[in-house]
């Protein structure tokens, strides 16, 4: 099983087709390097004394359900801007040198191949107490050149911003991408302020998300004993969540909806945790079994009986993968964390003749917690979808998960009713 540095939950390795995020940090643990392990920090003249950018982590602010984020507090009002000095005509004549301030930020880190991503995406917001400028600049370098993007819009509201890598025009060589930086100059329209950014990444597609949203789901006993037959009809149209908005693509990319969908329903009793899933997937692939079982088309099921937070790779935490077919012919199923197959009587799980819809039962006993009225439970469920032939090989949507630290995730909720 594998996994990369920062990696969300849920996700457990990649196919040589896709292209990772490119994590160049989210904060969350305070060290003054970066999640690549590259040095960080503030960058002005050090010969004018009139200005300054300094740049601190902030526990009190940051985007999600918990961390820190970035702040930067700069000053550009220089003492040294449109002076006057004479000319070699005269004292009486002199002339005006611009002479304009600037500083910021820098993110320096092991050379990335960004050939396969699309977008360089941070959540960014303005201190209102402070004042902040309504636009900044961002530039990537590549070891020889160094291309800018005039960042607009900014409010004192977190905002996401998607930069298409397209509009760094200087770069000559995406092989090789070594540097992030904030330049607060000229575009920043206001020469002193503070701003607070958070998730820092080169992500694959637009929609490419880090931090999905905390949800809370309160399900219910049914009102008849329930059927595992791959048979949804049963399930009453109230009990369906969806997880096919553009705001819940964790990684990848997709065509559209056409390409991958998902809704899903839970219901529970004194034995078990239902969960009715159906899909819509143009293409159905998988080849894999066992630990391998994410490299194909494949639902994830995570489980959290503490609570909604917990550490990477607990036992007592359950990610479970479900897959309509695999390399032995059949639907396949695994358990992570517990490093085996769930058995029969943990795990009943029965899918469609077209293998888009499916019913599972989770016993209780198997996730060594008992089912009842106000107990809660983390939980989030996501379609990994992978395809061949429509030129989007992998996408993951995912119902609720954020990222609290470097091995700290958090899902969604479920309370019992």
């Amino acid at each position: 099983m594998k996994r990369w540095g920062l990696m969300l939950a849920l996700v457990v390795g990649y196919g040589v087709a896709f292209a990772a995020p490119v994590v160049i940090d989210q904060f969350n643990d305070g060290k003054k390097e970066n999640a690549l392990g590259g040095a960080t920090g503030a960058w002005f003249d050090p010969e004018d004394k009139s200005i300054y950018c300094r740049a601190e982590n902030d526990p009190a602010v940051f985007f999600g359900l918990a961390g820190q984020s970035l702040r930067l507090e700069y000053d550009i009002r220089s003492q040294r801007e449109n002076t006057q000095r004479p000319t070699n005509y005269s004292v009486a004549f002199p002339v005006t040198v611009s002479n304009p301030a600037f500083n910021g930020y820098y993110s320096i880190f092991p050379p990335q191949n960004l050939e396969r991503h699309s977008h360089l995406i941070f959540w960014a917001k303005g201190d209102a107490e402070r004042g902040y400028p309504r636009s900044f600049k961002v530039e990537i370098k590549d070891g020889q050149t160094a291309a800018g993007y005039v960042v607009e819009g900014l409010t004192d509201r977190w905002r996401r911003f998607a930069i298409p890598l397209r509009e760094f025009r200087g770069i000559r060589d995406w092989t090789n991408i070594k540097e992030f930086v904030i330049v607060f100059a000229s575009e920043a329209n206001r020469k002193d302020g503070a701003i607070h950014l958070d998730d820092i990444y080169f992500a694959e597609s637009e929609e490419q998300n880090l931090s999905l949203p905390a949800e809370e789901m309160t399900i219910a006993e049914p009102d008849r004993p329930l059927t595992v037959d791959g048979d949804l009809r049963d399930w009453p149209k109230k009990a369906w969540r969806d997880i096919t908005d553009a705001t819940r693509v964790e990684l990848g990319a997709r065509s559209g909806k056409k390409d991958a969908a998902a809704r899903f329903a839970l219901a529970w009793d004194a034995d078990n945790l239902y969960l009715a899933v159906q899909l819509t997937d143009n293409e159905i692939v998988n080849n894999e079994e066992g630990d391998a079982l994410w490299k194909g088309d494949c639902l994830e099921v995570f489980l959290v009986p503490g609570g909604t937070e917990f550490t990477w790779g607990d036992p007592a935490v359950y990610q479970l993968g479900f897959a309509p077919t695999s390399a032995a012919g059949n639907p396949g199923r695994w358990a992570w964390f517990q490093r085996r197959a769930p058995k029969n009587d943990e795990t009943r799980v029965v899918w469609s003749k077209d293998r888009r819809a499916v019913e599972i039962a989770l016993a209780w006993s198997f996730l060594k917690m008992a089912g009842g009225v106000n107990r809660d439970l983390g939980f989030t469920l996501a379609f990994h979808d992978a395809d061949v032939k429509d030129g989007t090989p992998e996408c993951k949507l995912n119902w609720s998960f954020g990222t609290t630290g470097t091995r700290r995730h958090r899902v969604g909720k479920l309370v019992l009713r």
